[in-house]
């Protein structure tokens, strides 16, 4: 499927690349970055979201950022940076994805990310700062570690809106 131009960036997507969004599973959150985003602005989203069983889904993600964190950690160590750069971008996905999905809500745009991100409700302080940061140099090693510290935030405020929601 050819992707909406909302979705072209960079970092991830570019204008010839095609995502298959005939089968749907949530491993698919972590293996193909915003797949269920796309399917839904394209109306072709599956009945189950990932963004309303978020009890479900964002946890995962946290789980694939960890994997993530392990590989990383060993690749700055070797100072592979094409390495670096290609599972950065992979973390940044996740962290985009969990930062909406948190919020209850799917990725629209990526290439209007920052101004997305302004209205949601829940979010590390400074996000789109030092989110901006880490996607404009992602090789480098302070952009992972901001990465790590703003997924330690947003996994803090996941709980917190999931204590709030009991209430």
């Amino acid at each position: 499927m050819k992707l909406p131009g909302s979705f072209l960036h960079p970092l991830f997507y570019e204008a010839k690349d095609r995502i298959e969004l005939t089968s749907f599973h949530w491993n698919d959150c972590i293996t193909t970055p915003f797949k269920y985003d796309l399917a839904y602005s394209l109306g072709m989203a599956p009945l189950h979201l990932p963004w309303e069983n978020n009890n479900e889904t964002v946890p995962l993600l946290f789980l694939g950022w960890k994997e993530l964190e392990g590989e990383l950690t060993q690749f700055h160590e070797n100072r592979e940076s094409i390495k670096v750069k290609v599972k950065m971008t992979q973390a940044i996905a996740l962290l985009l994805q969990a930062l909406f999905w948190l919020n209850r809500q799917p990725v629209r745009s990526l290439q209007e990310w920052q101004k997305e991100v302004n209205l949601l409700q829940y979010k590390p302080v400074n996000i789109e700062e030092r989110l901006d940061f880490v996607m404009k140099r992602p090789e480098l090693y302070h952009a992972f570690i901001q990465l790590q510290q703003l997924f330690s935030e947003c996994t803090k405020l996941f709980y917190k809106v999931k204590i709030i929601e009991k209430q």
